[in-house]
Order: C-alpha cells, then sequence, then structure tokens
C-alpha cells in the first residue's frame, strides 16, 4: 500500500478507525523525506501487520524509502509506548522492519516525564502520525499493583513507583475485576495521560495530525486487541 495522502479507511478498518476515535479527515504528518502517512494509513498499518503475524505470514515490511542507510535517518509512521516484558517486541507483532516504529518501553507501559518528552520529540521531529499504548495479558506489572491494592503492601523500592503510577487506572474498577480488566484500563488510562499532560500533542490530535490509540496483545494469540 502507498503512503499517499487520503481519506480514512473503508471496511473492518475504517470501523476500526472511528471506534477508537480517530478523525475522519485527510489531515496527516509529513515524514522528513516528505512522505504523508494519514493516522488511519498507519493504524492500517499496524493491524494488517499484527494480523500476517498471527497468522504466521511474516512479511517484515517496510514504509521506510528504499536503499537507505540506517545512518541516513528512519522513518517511523508510529510510536509505540510498550512493556518491556521481553515477550513483547513490537516489530515482531506488527511485522515491520527496523526504522519503521518508535518505540518507548518501560515496565507497565507508564506514562512518565522521559516517556512524554520520547513521544514529542517524535511527534515533532519524526513524522509520526500515529502513538499507541500497547499492553500486553499477563502483565507482572500491572499485577503486582492489583496485588498490593489487595492486600495494602508495596513492593518495595523503585518498584513502588510502578505501582503508583497504575494504581489511579485501576482504583475506578468495581470489585471483582480481573487481571484482563485491569490491564485494559492501564493502558487507557495512559493513553488518556498523553493527551492531557502533553499541549504539544493535544494540538496535534485536535488538528487530527496525530491519533492516539490503545490495545491489548495476547500472548497467547499473537494478536493485539484494540480498544475503544
Amino acid at each position: 500500500m502507498s503512503l499517499n495522502r487520503r481519506t480514512f479507511l473503508t471496511g473492518a478498518a475504517g470501523a476500526t478507525a472511528a471506534a477508537i476515535g480517530l478523525r475522519g479527515t485527510a489531515s496527516a504528518a509529513e515524514r522528513p523525506d516528505g512522505v504523508v502517512v494519514t493516522p488511519a494509513d498507519a493504524l492500517e498499518h499496524l493491524q494488517r501487520g499484527n494480523t500476517r503475524y498471527a497468522n504466521g505470514n511474516v512479511q517484515r515490511k517496510t514504509y521506510a524509502p528504499p536503499g537507505q542507510s540506517p545512518e541516513a535517518g528512519q522513518w517511523p509512521f508510529a510510536a509505540i509506548l510498550s512493556c518491556s516484558d521481553s515477550r513483547v517486541v513490537p516489530e515482531d507483532l506488527f511485522d515491520v522492519a527496523g526504522k519503521n516504529l518508535f518505540i518507548v518501553r518501560n515496565a507497565g507501559n507508564l506514562v512518565d516525564d522521559v516517556t512524554m518528552g520520547s513521544l514529542e520529540y517524535a511527534a515533532v521531529h519524526t513524522g509520526i502520525s500515529l502513538i499507541m499504548v500497547l499492553g500486553h495479558t499477563n502483565c507482572g506489572a500491572v499485577d503486582a499493583t492489583q496485588g498490593s491494592l489487595a492486600t495494602g503492601q508495596m513492593p518495595g523500592p523503585f518498584v513502588n513507583s510502578i505501582v503508583e503510577a497504575i494504581t489511579p487506572a485501576l482504583t475506578p474498577l468495581p470489585a471483582g475485576y480481573t487481571l484482563n480488566d485491569a490491564i485494559a484500563a492501564n493502558a487507557r488510562y495512559q493513553s488518556e495521560q498523553i493527551q492531557n499532560l502533553s499541549p504539544t500533542l493535544a494540538a496535534k490530535t485536535a488538528a487530527g495530525t496525530i491519533g492516539i490509540v490503545k490495545g491489548v496483545y495476547g500472548l497467547s494469540n499473537r494478536r493485539v486487541t484494540f480498544l475503544p
């Protein structure tokens, strides 16, 4: 698929774009090489790549200019805020080659000052048109937070900061919520934080040049569920 300016997707992919709140405009970010990618283009690249990966049809697809060395630059179409868990490798699960994703990782896919600086940098300097917060099933950071809320005991030293960052996502959940509920809630909460804390990113999302989406990667089925 070419990376030209176009309107939002039709069919199933278009329905997903609408469901997760991407603006129905042709607005787009321009990459350093002049190629224009809309937020819906970027979403479609992620969706199709994950489908290939889950089905075992790996292609390591690239949307970067051909024949460019790593020293020449990078051409990411999306930024991924993912968990540091070694089982979650965004380039693999979205079936793209290097230089296509700008990846920010920490335990629990958390938003903090360094995360925000990294995402703002990506938005201003690399030409991304989509930010995705990617949680995953069996997340140890979310599980630790759930345990701390249940027992009142903190895990200790610097791990406390992870629990404290995830806690606001879980406290509104009803009694009896599951770990999967908590993981999805955390992905939603962290995605909200991105726009709430950054005037730069809020302006770009309001203009429709950058979309913010969230999802959960299933370790057992290798599929990403995009969340409304």
